[in-house]
């Protein structure tokens, strides 16, 4: 009883947070896309790619802009075979988060736009005639730790989105990532 009161009178005690630099910053990530139902059966999960820029508005609050490829292959039934696509996005979003120290946790969502590059989804009915763009919604969490040259950061992501124009479909967006943030504050 007495070393599970320590345990949480220690994890209630304030921690000392290791300086991180807020201001400007730009991440870099690589990760996976993975559609999720009513779409997965016609396209396989792709790598994928992530660019962000951004600003630290406060401690807290982060603004930025983001683009986004991934690369998938076609499942669609025969005759095409072997057919590839790529998803471009690119939008705006807003991060949330909390430092615990060395780890730092986070929300983050947005609006933006999205293309697809080739028509091969049409025969399912997920794009319709020249359809090739939609606007897209994310919302997402992760997790990102703090090194030691506190201007930067390894995190990893998960975020969801949906592509309205693009009969609806939703998929995951993870991400390994690297950050860097100019500045010192």
């Amino acid at each position: 009883m007495k070393r599970g009161l320590l345990i949480v009178c220690a994890l209630a005690a304030p921690a000392a947070a290791r300086p991180a630099s807020t201001g400007f910053f730009a991440e870099g990530g690589l990760g996976a896309v993975a559609f999720l139902p009513s779409a997965n059966a016609d396209a396989a999960v792709g790598p994928a790619m992530d660019l962000r820029i951004g600003r630290d508005v406060f401690s807290f609050l982060s603004l930025g802009v983001y683009l986004a490829a991934s690369s998938h292959e076609a499942t669609v039934p025969p005759p095409p075979e072997g057919q590839w696509f790529q998803l471009y996005r690119g939008g705006a979003d807003a991060r949330l988060g909390g430092r615990f120290d060395s780890l730092a946790l986070f929300v983050e969502g947005g609006i933006g736009g999205s293309m697809m590059s080739s028509n091969v989804l049409q025969k399912v009915k997920i794009l319709d005639p020249g359809e090739h763009f939609s606007v897209t919604f994310h919302a997402g969490a992760g997790a990102e730790y703090q090194l030691e040259n506190r201007h930067y950061a390894i995190g990893l992501a998960v975020d969801a989105f949906l592509e309205p124009q693009f009969a609806n479909i939703r998929a995951l967006d993870t991400r390994l990532y690297l950050r860097y943030t100019y500045g010192g504050g």
